[in-house]
């Protein structure tokens, strides 16, 4: 389930293209964002439980008064759970005004290991570190980077910024995602509008590739294959079902609850 260079590399003619091509924090319309709390299910082709998933967006904390803030957090269950047990909770710190990343703070556990991230976006880019602890050996194995790119996002802020397109039919909206240890590219497609499980939706296609990190060259990113995902056709824009194919099948999150907060 989840690094952005040292911030004056070489940049190699591919690096140009999608560095170029990416969408600027500002793109598309600005408006005002209604705070939800979302519940999601997880499955195997959309039979077998394997997790669950809340994300919160804009989350008041008064501690923070001018930070749009957001949660995510979830486990594997079931089935899942035996084989791989997981448990993750991802905050974003963006800019009340725009939803600009700020930061990005992340702990992940499984049975073999707990990685803590925090992930810092500044121009020009991102400034990551992170902690993975060995469960068995206690061995701590620090890491950390620089990357560069006009416009970085975290996963909650990339959802965001696509809410903020127009999103018309045949449409492309293209954004680096950089919260863990390697930067992506995002390439968003609109393939239309339709009902979908009740909801006036969006559909979306999503295609993912790797941004070597020293390079720039885009690679294969071989653990998604491809993913679809529909949102609401209104003024919140929220994810109702995501499928992903993956290397381990046919993977959905598909919203079962949404309330105010």
């Amino acid at each position: 389930m989840i690094q952005f260079l040292t911030f004056f590399f070489m940049i190699s003619v591919v690096h140009a293209s999608w560095h170029t091509d990416i969408s600027p924090y500002l793109a598309g319309k600005s408006s005002p964002f209604t705070p939800e709390k979302l519940e999601y299910k997880m499955s195997w082709n959309g039979a077998i439980k394997s997790g669950k998933l809340t994300i919160e967006f804009g989350k008041k904390d008064k501690r923070y008064p001018k930070v749009f803030l957001s949660h995510a957090y979830g486990r594997s269950t079931g089935p899942a759970y035996a084989l791989f047990p997981y448990t993750f909770t991802f905050t974003s710190f963006a800019k009340l005004s725009d939803h600009r990343p700020l930061v990005f703070v992340a702990t992940e556990k499984d049975n073999k290991e707990e990685v803590a991230t925090k992930s810092s976006y500044k121009r020009p880019g991102i400034h990551y570190n992170s902690t993975t602890t060995l469960h068995k050996s206690k061995k701590v194995i620090p890491r950390s980077h620089q990357f560069a790119a006009k416009a970085i996002h975290d996963p909650l802020t990339a959802m965001l910024a696509i809410r903020r397109q127009p999103l018309t039919k045949g449409s492309i909206v293209q954004l680096c995602c950089h919260p863990f240890a390697s930067p992506y590219l995002i390439k968003v497609t609109v393939l239309g509008r339709e009902k979908h499980l009740g909801h006036d939706c969006i559909k979306l296609d999503i295609q993912i590739q790797k941004i070597d990190k020293k390079t720039g060259k885009l690679l294969t990113y071989k653990k998604l294959k491809q993913a679809t995902m529909w949102i609401t056709d209104d003024g919140q824009r929220i994810p109702v079902e995501l499928r992903s194919k993956v290397f381990i099948g046919d993977v959905r999150a598909t919203l079962t609850k949404r309330s105010p907060l």
